[in-house]
């Protein structure tokens, strides 16, 4: 049963999508064929959600390099969001928004969305399948004569090329949000040769990782194992004690080196980690982003609930066994070869909400499940050799 604010919520885009709708028959829209003739020099491509949401959207900046080689790819980002498209080949130049230090003032946004404005921008592109209109806005305010976007609940009146995304007030294509991104630059007459997301990692960013890697104990040829037991959301989290039994598991059978990580602001989730496990993992805290990142594109396997290091092992075409709970399946289903995914389909899922009283859907998956999840893995990828023969007979 929908909450109080569930109802009110529901109401009010309900009313929002009628008022924006009314407003469509003064908007001019344009077709791929009207832009077929038109020389784009000058893109913009606007995000300033989460980690995850960014890495999703990096097929989209080789399909518009591919399309339009001469063509400039600018991104408008957050301070966080940065880091997952540094180095990227496909994009020229990034603008960082920081409205929480350097833009917090009202006069330093204006100063700086109008020099953004003086770009002057051929195409800008909202790539943002959400109810906020925020980047709607910008989008509309940048000034570009081309500007593209989704269109779902009303947001479409802030752009006049469109891809409609059957999605509001449910979803009623089930496709992945990479699907979803590369359709909506499709309307531009772009195709995609590549939908896999992709980090890009420099030589002296994986030196570095080895060279940390060294100082914590471990030598080149060690089979490495990551745990990150985070998400953005509480009701996305694993219980902590069930990743800790995993880890201890992985410890004793295998003599397994396994790297516990954490962001800055989850250290909290470490201290409970240590207070579950009997054996303590090798703990990397207070990395940056892009340490994280290189640190990871060192381990042979990679467990985690649905967040954004999921995507981020992915990108990496790290192997993952990974929890899913509320969050919608189809849309943010790790991509790519051996990923591993465990879920329960209950009757109240996926709920999309940050804080649940029950955890059904987590609590529900059992240590054992990821424990098999975890051997399928060891199996296929070879990662502990004649290990899973071991473990059938131990279980017969």
């Amino acid at each position: 049963m929908k909450s109080r604010n569930e109802i009110i919520g529901y109401i009010y885009l309900r009313l929002r999508n009628i008022v924006l709708r009314s407003l469509l028959l003064f908007t001019k829209v344009y077709s791929s064929e009207e832009l077929s003739g038109i020389d784009i020099r000058n893109v913009l491509v606007i995000k300033l959600d989460r980690i995850g949401d960014m890495v999703m959207t990096t097929p989209i900046f080789r399909a518009l390099k591919k399309g339009w080689p001469n063509a400039q790819i600018s991104v408008l980002v957050n301070p966080v969001n940065k880091s997952a498209i540094n180095n990227n080949p496909f994009i020229d130049y990034i603008y960082v928004y920081d409205k929480e230090k350097k833009h917090k003032s009202l006069n330093s946004r204006i100063h700086f969305f109008r020099s953004i404005r003086e770009k002057e921008f051929d195409l800008v592109i909202d790539p943002y399948l959400d109810y906020e209109l925020k980047t709607s806005f910008i989008t509309r305010f940048v000034g570009s004569k081309f500007r593209l976007g989704f269109e779902f609940a009303g947001k479409e009146i802030f752009y006049n090329i469109r891809y409609p995304a059957r999605a509001f007030p449910v979803f009623t294509e089930k496709k992945h949000i990479v699907d979803y991104y590369l359709d909506l630059i499709s309307s531009l007459g772009i195709k995609a040769d590549r939908k896999q997301p992709e980090i890009f990692l420099t030589s002296g960013e994986k030196e570095n990782a080895r060279q940390r890697l060294k100082s914590k104990g471990l030598k080149p040829e060690d089979k490495v194992i990551g745990i990150h037991p985070g998400a953005h959301y509480e009701s996305q989290r694993w219980p902590i004690e069930k990743f800790a039994a995993v880890s201890d598991y992985l410890i004793t059978r295998y003599d397994a080196r396994i790297i516990l990580f954490a962001g800055r602001v989850e250290k909290q989730l470490l201290s409970e980690f240590r207070g579950y496990a009997v054996n303590t993992p090798i703990s990397l805290e207070d990395l940056s982003l892009r340490e994280f990142m290189s640190t990871l594109s060192h381990c042979s396997l990679f467990l985690c609930n649905n967040s954004g290091p999921l995507h981020i092992a992915t990108a990496l075409n790290i192997p993952t066994v990974s929890t899913i709970g509320p969050t919608t399946p189809f849309l943010w289903w790790p991509r790519g070869e051996n990923q591993i995914v465990l879920r329960k389909d209950l009757y109240c899922s996926p709920c999309k909400r940050g804080v649940c009283n029950t955890h059904e859907c987590m609590e529900l998956i059992t240590t054992e499940d990821f424990i098999d999840a975890v051997e399928r893995q060891i199996s296929t990828l070879d990662i502990f050799p004649s290990s899973y023969n071991s473990y059938i007979n131990t279980k017969r």
